[in-house]
């Protein structure tokens, strides 16, 4: 049984559960989608393929049609330099320069389970578009298909992007302060446990969000292997297979403790992982999902905000730590011989 078979019968099964609290979590349509969907879809009247790489990936091969809306990956393509969303006007500008509408089916991907088609994603449904999907095993599925590849994008005549902005998709700094003390709220961490807990200190501080109904889920937890992408990093393992989603099943356990019926923050350090939890959640079925653009990156940043678990970096440790190494270079460019 495919995962998207899967979804399906879960969705059917979490109907019956009254008692559980997962009534209404049945999705209309599917937000994440597979290999057989984009083969089928792909090529359809109005349906548009986004390849969310940078140019040094896509050029290397995409899949037949697909469109480009930058030489940017997608995490940055939409986002200033700070990895803030862009004011809409540019953001229009950019997607109807590509060809791009809000009424076109927009299939995003990448690389398996990277986070740019997801930041794309939420931006599209931020914007409005109410048939963006995620193609969360991307090229790597693609090609473990054995489906051709091309080395020449998808070009189309520009057209007139027109947002239709859904504010309840965003999560402002202002928002969160606001529902620090609400049960109705819940706030979901997708970073790390260390950060979470302000053993990483990514900001001016460390810690989280204080929120009166917050969780600590790190995004990588819903893959089959949450060290996967260290493993890569490692030469551990050759591949992106680890990366994929659980089955529907082990992502109903992760987020057992998240209540459908009510909203969902989800937040990180830039709002760039937390966009992976927000589609995840998206295809269980949650309507009332955000995601924080400012994440930890603004919120630990500004000391007169609440933070749990706080921490603050020992700079005369650090210090010390800088002089000690520069004492140590000295010696070894002493010790070196002279050419």
């Amino acid at each position: 049984m495919s995962r998207q078979q899967e979804w399906r019968a879960c969705s059917v099964w979490v109907c019956g559960l009254v008692l559980s609290g997962w009534v209404g979590a049945v999705n209309a349509h599917h937000v994440i989608v597979e290999t057989d969907y984009v083969l089928k879809n792909k090529d359809k009247p109005g349906v548009i393929l986004i390849d969310a790489r940078a140019a040094s990936d896509y050029k290397k091969g995409l899949i037949p049609g697909a469109v480009v809306i930058s030489e940017k990956a997608g995490r940055f393509a939409l986002r200033d330099v700070d990895e803030r969303i862009l004011p809409v006007a540019k953001m229009e500008k950019i997607l109807g320069d590509a060809g791009i509408t809000r009424e076109n089916e927009l299939i995003v991907y990448g690389a398996k389970s990277d986070t740019s088609p997801t930041v794309i994603f939420w931006i599209l449904e931020y914007l409005g578009a109410e048939k963006a999907r995620v193609y969360l095993g991307g090229i790597d599925d693609w090609m473990k298909a054995k489906q051709p590849l091309t080395n020449e994008a998808r070009k189309l005549p520009a057209a007139k992007f027109t947002a239709k902005v859904q504010a309840d998709r965003l999560a402002t700094t202002d928002f969160v302060k606001k529902s620090l003390k609400s049960k109705e709220v819940q706030f979901i961490d997708s970073r790390t446990v260390k950060e979470h807990q302000g053993e990483d200190i990514r900001a001016v501080r460390g810690g989280n969000i204080p929120a009166a109904n917050q969780v600590n889920i790190p995004y990588e937890f819903a893959w089959k292997d949450p060290e996967a992408e260290m493993k890569l990093a490692q030469k551990k393992v050759q591949d992106r297979e680890g990366m994929a989603l659980k089955d529907a099943a082990g992502i109903k356990e992760l987020y057992k403790g998240v209540d459908p019926k009510k909203e969902v923050v989800a937040y990180c350090q830039t709002g760039t992982r937390s966009t992976q939890t927000y589609a995840v959640l998206r295809e269980m079925g949650y309507q009332k999902v955000r995601n924080y653009d400012d994440s930890w990156i603004v919120w630990g940043s500004q000391v007169d905000l609440p933070a749990g678990n706080v921490s603050y970096y020992d700079f005369v440790k650090a210090n010390a730590a800088l002089s000690r190494l520069n004492a140590l270079e000295k010696k070894v460019e002493a010790l070196t011989p002279k050419k």
